[in-house]
């Protein structure tokens, strides 16, 4: 009896099949996004005498391993309010100094002061060099020099008399536990950005008339051609700088 010879399977479209299947996958599949913050992390620096700050100078924001929030050494049971008290503690006494409130106060510097600080950090330039001073006097002295540039060309741009700023020592302090969930850290720092993104919005609207994200968005794309928007976005970071401190995270 003669074998019968077994018919071999068409493959061929299995490939096709797979590569379809593989398409399905990724465009239903969803995956979870990482929350995630891009920070500029400063160089180390040790200081023997620390200067104190100022309790009114203190915006700390706490979270413990229950994932409790307290801000201001008081228990804050709806995170999403952690914004409207940021920008109460940046506004306060953004017009008026009131040193009855325990709110930072503000500083006012004129175009003469800022023409003095200027000529006082050129001066100290040109002494450090005379002198062989270590580099990393003189890079200080030059960051100086450009942060009152910065400052001068900035109120060109304002107009009027003076710039107010925030004092120097202002901050918004986060302190975790190491036990707090990740998604806690993060719900604090969205506020933190929320707030400062509503200050120089709103501010930029009352200037200019033109969206904060306007100005990000046309710096980025075209770089050193904006140079108007990029004083402007200078402007804004001056009147409400990002100053948020994380502490260590504790057991």
């Amino acid at each position: 009896m003669a074998k019968r010879e077994l018919q071999e399977i068409n493959a061929g479209s299995m490939a096709d099949i797979a590569f379809l299947l593989l398409i399905f996958f990724l465009v239903t599949t969803t995956m979870d996004k990482d929350t995630a913050f891009i920070r500029s992390i400063p160089k180390k620096v040790i200081v023997k005498d620390p200067v104190p700050v100022e309790e009114r100078n203190i915006l700390s924001i706490k979270a413990n391993n229950q994932n409790q929030l307290m801000v201001r050494g008081e228990i804050f049971s709806d995170p999403n309010k952690i914004s409207e008290f940021i920008l109460k503690f940046y506004r306060t006494n953004e017009r008026d100094n009131d040193p009855t409130n325990n709110f930072p106060m503000y500083s006012t510097a004129t175009m003469s002061m800022i023409d003095a600080q200027l000529d006082k950090f050129d001066q100290q330039i040109e002494d450090a060099e005379k002198i062989g001073a270590s580099n990393e006097m003189i890079e200080f002295f030059e960051s100086s020099l450009k942060e009152w540039e910065k400052k001068k060309a900035s109120l060109k741009l304002l107009g009027g008399d003076e710039l107010r700023e925030i004092n120097g020592q202002a901050h918004v302090r986060i302190e975790v536990q190491q036990a707090t969930e990740y998604s806690i850290f993060a719900k604090i720092q969205t506020e933190a950005e929320e707030a400062l993104y509503e200050l120089r919005n709103d501010r930029s609207m009352q200037l200019w008339g033109i969206p904060y994200s306007v100005l990000k968005r046309k710096v980025a794309q075209e770089k050193d051609k904006a140079l108007d928007e990029k004083a402007k976005l200078d402007l804004l970071e001056i009147l409400y700088p990002t100053k948020i401190v994380e502490v260590t995270p504790k057991k």
